[in-house]
């Protein structure tokens, strides 16, 4: 089973032969491999209860044998904070996580894909420049890995220390560290990821002065650079970068709260799937923890509610809208939580409304 990418998304929303599995798996709760091996177990029955809903019994043994052999929980490492699998007859892969997830396994006729779609939109990677007086070095992380994309390094200090120069002047660190950030603004003019700097508290300072750029962090890493290792320091990454995307998501929830008080957005589910299918929706808002089982006709957009997901054939309908969104270009968004969402786990901001029609009854969505 091979490793995939966040760019394989389209891949992944496209794919077609029924059925199809994704599980969830977290580490929480799992405090060794062994215990992290009967989770991953739980999630297989799980998913061959549903398949023998429809599939005969030799099918669902032979579908599911590559699963049970599998050695995918074996490519883990020790910053990942679960893994997503997506299995078919025809598809078959993997990527690990660095953000928390739920557990979830579900058995339909597509991939379940809000959980990544929240990771993928939310969590891209970031940028850590790390700063000392002989280098600055920049580093990009993407699907669970960081590179070193670019090393500037200081001539003036690597021969003063050739020479045994210690008369050096303070100024010069500055000057180096200016001419950098005139280098990497360009460098990084280009690009929407959070950017994390590392340093003594002079260098960081002087630093913030001349970078010009707005997805800095304000937080840093603090300290000689030079001494940590790098898996060190992409650890404390993800700390700092824990409460921003958190911030990140309640301006997502301010903003999808002022359009619902302005009636600048459709909340019933019903007119949310119609209004999918037409290709009306702008933007979409959906709770990743939160489900509404059952089917959409996807030419139509009527919907077929089950009260639990009962069989292979079950989807979120959620998540379905999220695709059939997606594929007539709109945007998607993702929250983790319902806590600070007025009563709703879905809402659109459409570009007009002349498809909708009225409806006599309300589908409630409070938790």
């Amino acid at each position: 089973m091979k490793e995939l990418l966040n760019q394989d998304l389209k891949t992944i929303t496209e794919a077609e032969s029924a059925p199809m599995i994704s599980i969830y798996l977290s580490k929480e709760g799992a405090i060794d491999m062994k215990a992290l091996n009967e989770k991953w177990k739980e999630s297989l029955s799980k998913a061959e209860f549903f398949l023998a809903k429809d599939y005969g019994k030799s099918f669902v043994h032979s579908f599911m044998e590559p699963l049970w052999l599998t050695d995918c929980l074996q490519k883990l490492e020790h910053l990942d904070k679960g893994i997503i699998v997506f299995y078919s007859a025809i598809m078959q892969g993997y990527l690990r996580v660095q953000t928390s997830l739920k557990d979830l396994v579900v058995v339909a006729d597509s991939f379940h894909i809000k959980p990544l779609l929240r990771i993928k939109n939310n969590e891209r990677g970031f940028f850590l420049v790390s700063i000392s007086v002989k280098a600055v070095n920049v580093w990009v992380e993407t699907n669970g890995h960081l590179y070193r994309m670019e090393t500037f390094r200081n001539e003036a200090e690597l021969e003063d220390n050739t020479t045994k120069n210690t008369n050096k002047n303070p100024r010069e660190s500055k000057d180096f560290i200016s001419y950098i950030a005139t280098n990497l603004n360009k460098l990084l003019s280009t690009y929407k990821l959070p950017i994390i700097l590392a340093g003594v508290q002079e260098h960081l300072g002087h630093m913030r002065k001349c970078l010009d750029h707005s997805m800095v962090l304000e937080e840093s890493i603090i300290g000689n650079v030079e001494r940590e290792k790098i898996e060190v320091l992409r650890e404390k990454c993800f700390e700092l970068l824990e409460p921003y995307y958190r911030k990140k998501e309640l301006k997502a929830i301010e903003e999808l709260n002022l359009a619902v008080s302005k009636n600048n957005a459709i909340t019933y589910i019903e007119d949310i799937a119609v209004s999918a299918v037409y290709g009306k929706i702008r933007k979409l808002f959906v709770v990743e923890n939160r489900q509404i089982w059952g089917e959409i006709n996807k030419q139509t957009g009527e919907i077929f509610i089950s009260p639990i997901q009962t069989n292979s054939h079950d989807d979120d309908i959620l998540d379905d809208i999220c695709q059939i969104v997606l594929a007539h270009n709109g945007e998607v968004v993702v929250l983790k939580e319902a806590e600070n969402v007025k009563g709703y786990v879905a809402a659109a901001l459409v570009s007009d409304r002349s498809h909708l029609y009225d409806f006599n009854q309300s589908y409630s969505f409070n938790s």
